[in-house]
């Protein structure tokens, strides 16, 4: 159960903005446009506008062909990607080595990516593109490798690179279902960070998989402590440089924690900041919406309805993304509960409209789905 990469360590690199959507319940018509063997675009008109959905990733690709409203489009998104989507998986591997060769690029493809120097984007980029095609050996080894030959002496951005390749070492141990594996890499991460305020980054997350290993008490300490540095006045943080939003993050961990103690009050009101009047904005960069916050949470505490209630909003989206993906009958990532999901998906509230939108894939899909064993549970 990793966490996003949420509180500034120093200059942020700025994200671009997002598309906003065009919220419609009704798609009357969408275009497939292939733009590169690895970015095509799906333009979606409705009676109230359009919007337009950049396609360049295998779960991209999976919405897409998941949405029963979308049908018209899948044989030629399935022309372009190959049959199972093995070759958007090869194509997209082939575009991050081409990256790597060049040594740098400006483009940021995830959050942790973002938050360090374009000289080291190519590996995040590579290393993504590897684990994502079930290649999760090569992957790890290509982060190692660069985190022990990341310079330390005049580099001011010694802890934060740091910080993030361990956050991405943890991530590759987390996506194969081995939590205790993933603990053990943000523990042994921390200690060289010292004092610097990067390390909360990866203690927050420590926090997080202590859930999943059946911890609450030690989860609730160790996000109380993170809190608590995080919020002093006049500790580590020098100025305006905390993200904002950092308490939602804050929230759904002590929440969860708090609730598998069967302290159900106070996780009740430890989840208030996950019920904002607005979202949280930050001008260095994007902050990704509560409702998926709310879904951690839910899916933390097995809360059904909690779950289905975030997993609604696709009704009002044109494109329904993440949601048709991981609600997918076959879907077996980690921290998978079938009797969970199976719930989840019969709920009043999301089950008609899941009827309306989501296809099951076949099982040609099913391999791109799983991440070609790249986030199948470790044996």
């Amino acid at each position: 159960m990793m966490i996003a990469f949420f509180l500034s360590a120093a200059a942020v690199v700025q994200s671009p903005a997002p598309i906003a959507p065009i919220r419609q319940a009704f798609v009357g018509e969408a275009t497939f446009r292939p733009l590169s063997p690895t970015h095509a675009t799906v333009t979606i008109r409705a009676a109230d506008g359009e919007s337009v959905v950049d396609i360049d990733s295998i779960d991209h690709a999976l919405a897409v062909l998941a949405d029963r409203r979308l049908a018209a489009i899948w044989p030629q998104l399935l022309t372009w990607a190959g049959p199972s989507l093995t070759g958007l998986r090869e194509a997209l591997v082939a575009d991050a080595r081409a990256v790597f060769a060049k040594g740098r690029t400006k483009q940021a493809d995830s959050a942790i990516a973002s938050v360090v120097r374009p000289r080291l984007r190519p590996t995040f980029q590579l290393a993504d593109a590897l684990l994502a095609a079930g290649q999760v050996a090569e992957a790890t080894r290509l982060m190692e490798d660069a985190r022990i030959a990341e310079p330390q002496q005049g580099n001011s951005f010694w802890s934060i690179h740091w910080a993030a390749m361990s956050q991405w070492l943890a991530k590759a141990r987390d996506v194969r279902g081995d939590s205790q594996g993933t603990l053990d890499v943000l523990e042994a991460a921390i200690p060289p960070l010292g004092n610097d305020r990067a390390k909360l980054n990866l203690e927050a997350s420590r926090a997080s998989v202590l859930l999943d290993l059946h911890r609450p008490a030690a989860a609730l300490a160790a996000i109380d402590a993170v809190e608590a540095r995080f919020q002093a006045p006049g500790g580590i943080f020098s100025g305006d440089v905390r993200i904002r939003g950092s308490d939602r993050q804050f929230a759904w961990i002590r929440a969860c924690a708090l609730q598998q103690l069967g302290r159900t009050a106070e996780a009740k009101a430890a989840a208030a900041p996950l019920y904002p009047i607005t979202e949280p904005q930050d001008r260095r960069v994007r902050i990704g919406p509560t409702v998926k916050l709310r879904k951690q949470l839910g899916l933390c505490t097995r809360d059904v309805a909690l779950t289905a209630q975030s997993y609604a909003v696709l009704r009002d989206d044109p494109y329904g993304g993440e949601a048709l993906v991981e609600l997918q009958p076959a879907f077996r990532r980690r921290g998978y509960d079938a009797r969970f999901l199976d719930e989840v998906r019969g709920h009043p509230l999301l089950a008609p409209i899941l009827a309306a939108r989501l296809r099951a894939l076949p099982g040609d899909l099913v391999p791109a789905l799983n991440g070609w064993g790249a986030m199948s549970p470790a044996p």
